[in-house]
C-alpha cells in the first residue's frame, strides 16, 4: 500500500476516535448539562470534575488519553506501523478531540490526549514530569494550577525527550504534537506569563 496513503489512514482514524467526547458524554449524563457551555465552556477533564464529579472527571481524563494510546498500541503490535504512523494516529486523536467530527466541531483542548500519546513514546519523561511537575506548582507557583500543570507535564516531557536516545522522527513527533496542542490552548496562557509578554512588548516598542 501507498505510504501516504498509510499516513492518510492513520490520521482520519486517530481523528474518528479522537473525537468521541468523553467528558461531554458523562457530563450529560449526569447534569443533562452540556460541558461547553459551562465552567470554562472546556470539554475536558478538570471541568468535568468541577461539574459532574470527581470519579468522572478522572474517568474522563484517563480515557482521553487511552483514546491515542490504544489505536497506537494497536498500530504498533498488530499493525507493526512505523513511528510517524503511529504519531499520524495521535495527532489525528489530538485534532478529533479538539474539532470533533461528532460535535460540531466544539471539543476540548487536547491535552489528556497528548499525554495518552507521550504515554507510548516517552513513558519515563512522563512519569518524571507527573511527579515534578505538580510538586513545583503546589509548592512555588500555587496559581492557575489547571494552566501550569498539564502545560508543565507536557513542556516538561518534551524537553527531556531531547536528553534520551529516541529516533529523530520520534523526537519530532513529540514537539509537533506538542506545538499543535500549545496552539489549541494559546487562549489559556496564566495571566502571570501574559502580563510577562505585555510588558516585553511595551518595552521594545
Amino acid at each position: 500500500m501507498n505510504i501516504y496513503l498509510i499516513y492518510l489512514i492513520c490520521l482520519l482514524s486517530g481523528y474518528l476516535i479522537g473525537s468521541i467526547l468523553f467528558s461531554y458524554i458523562f457530563t450529560k449524563i449526569v447534569t443533562g448539562k452540556d460541558i461547553r457551555t459551562v465552567g470554562n465552556n472546556n470539554a475536558g477533564a478538570a471541568n468535568t470534575y468541577k461539574h459532574a464529579g470527581l470519579v468522572w472527571g478522572i474517568l474522563a481524563g484517563i480515557l482521553d488519553g487511552l483514546k491515542a494510546y490504544i489505536p497506537i498500541l494497536i498500530g504498533y503490535y498488530w499493525l507493526h506501523l512505523s513511528p510517524v504512523s503511529l504519531g499520524l494516529i495521535g495527532i489525528g486523536a489530538i485534532i478529533g478531540h479538539c474539532y470533533p467530527v461528532y460535535f460540531r466541531f466544539k471539543g476540548g483542548r487536547g491535552a489528556a490526549t497528548l499525554m495518552g500519546m507521550y504515554l507510548f513514546f516517552i513513558p519515563y519523561e512522563l512519569m518524571v514530569s507527573f511527579v515534578v511537575v505538580p510538586l513545583i506548582v503546589y509548592t512555588i507557583i500555587k496559581k492557575h494550577l489547571f494552566a501550569w500543570i498539564p502545560g508543565g507535564i507536557i513542556g516538561l516531557s518534551a524537553v527531556l525527550s531531547l536528553f534520551f536516545d529516541h529516533p529523530l522522527e520520534v523526537k519530532m513527533i513529540i514537539w509537533v504534537s506538542a506545538l499543535l496542542v500549545l496552539f489549541f490552548n494559546r487562549d489559556l496562557v496564566p495571566k502571570t506569563m501574559g502580563q510577562l509578554f505585555r510588558k516585553k512588548k511595551t518595552s521594545d516598542q
